[in-house]
């Protein structure tokens, strides 16, 4: 199994997104409370590899109160026999603005792993990439609304997408900054567990690199028609196979039609998802 091709599934369910929260606080300009939990279930074909689950709660950082966006994506008991997978990411975000403040990735993959901690420097117009585990690093220049991806995701549950458009993005990953594109299509159904039949905007994301957006095959995303504009299912077709997130469970504050059926439900990961290390 490609590893990206987990990554990237479990990535973009950010698009959605355990927390502490014990009341619906929203910030202004958003469409989703903060304490929002979200649980995905990934397949590579029709076999299942893993859970991915989002959230976002408040936390304290260096003095401020910052917004926390979080995601953990495990293979499950089958898989990580043969390869198993335990990431984290963790970007921490300005409330009044929006704009991350540290992006933080803990990833560990087989034998492979890695820790890198990205800071956001808005008054010079840098951001500052560190590998505590190689000791690398880098600076290099931002635009003034650049975002990450955790924000970027959940910045767009926001937009009010038309039938027939592209919208055009900017977005920091790997220590560089890219463009994004959105190709919005029309409205589906998708059929869920725990939901039924939902319907969707379908939507088609491409960029200028690989690992998040697809450069060679397809991805295709559907967001819920609805106030929260959630990822209702993410899909990506590649010459050997097709990864899928299909969201299993909201909870978290709220009493619409996703945390009622979602409290009914079983989460399949770890409800105590621990922070990312902060250094």
């Amino acid at each position: 199994m490609n590893r990206k091709w987990l990554q990237l599934a479990t990535l973009l369910a950010l698009l959605a997104g355990h927390s502490l929260a014990q009341t619906p606080e929203v910030l202004k300009g958003c469409k989703w409370p903060v304490g929002e939990k979200i649980t995905y279930r990934l397949y590579w074909g029709f076999v299942p590899v893993g859970t991915a689950v989002g959230w976002t709660e408040w936390v304290e950082h260096e003095g401020r109160r910052l917004l926390a966006i979080r995601l953990r994506t495990r293979s499950n008991k089958v898989i990580e026999k043969i390869y198993p997978v335990d990431d984290t990411i963790e970007s921490l975000v300005d409330p009044l603005t929006f704009l991350p403040i540290q992006f933080t990735k803990n990833l560990s993959e087989g034998k492979t792993r890695k820790h890198e901690i990205t800071t956001f420097d808005r008054t010079n117009l840098v951001a500052r990439w560190t590998s505590p585990l190689s000791g690398k690093s880098k600076t290099f220049p931002i635009k003034p609304d650049i975002r990450d991806i955790p924000t970027l995701m959940y910045s767009l549950r926001s937009n009010v997408f038309k039938p027939g458009t592209k919208e055009h993005f900017s977005v920091m990953a790997d220590e560089k900054v890219y463009d994004v594109w959105l190709d919005v299509g029309n409205k589906e159904d998708v059929n869920l567990s725990n939901y039924g039949k939902v319907r969707c905007l379908k939507i088609e994301p491409d960029a200028a690199f690989e690992g998040i957006f697809v450069r060679r095959g397809k991805m295709w995303i559907w967001t819920s028609d609805d106030e929260r504009c959630l990822a209702t299912k993410i899909m990506a077709t590649i010459p050997v196979a097709n990864v899928r997130a299909l969201l299993w469970s909201v909870e978290g504050p709220g009493r619409d039609k996703w945390v009622h059926y979602g409290s009914n439900t079983v989460s399949e990961a770890n409800a105590d998802t621990p922070p990312v290390t902060q250094k």
